[in-house]
């Protein structure tokens, strides 16, 4: 049981990290909407492994990432 939340967790934290790197090239492609996108799932991946980890400082910065890109998917918009 606990090998697999461990291998769940690695798992999150990769795709978090993966869709952060493309978010990053979309945005400075200039494909600002779908960039946001991809940092959307990487900020809430992130969050997601902060908290199971309990891990407050990476909790709180990918929920400001979070918001920030919930901020710049509006204005996208």
């Amino acid at each position: 049981m606990i090998f697999k939340l461990i291998n769940l967790i690695n798992t999150v934290s990769w795709v978090g990290t993966i869709s952060s790197i493309i978010g990053a090239f979309l945005v400075a492609s200039q494909i600002i909407f779908v960039g946001y996108l991809a940092f959307i799932i990487g900020s809430l991946s992130w969050l997601i492994v902060g908290f199971i980890r309990k891990d407050k400082s990476l909790t709180v910065l990918n929920g400001t990432f979070f918001l920030a890109n919930i901020l710049g998917i509006y204005n996208a918009w």
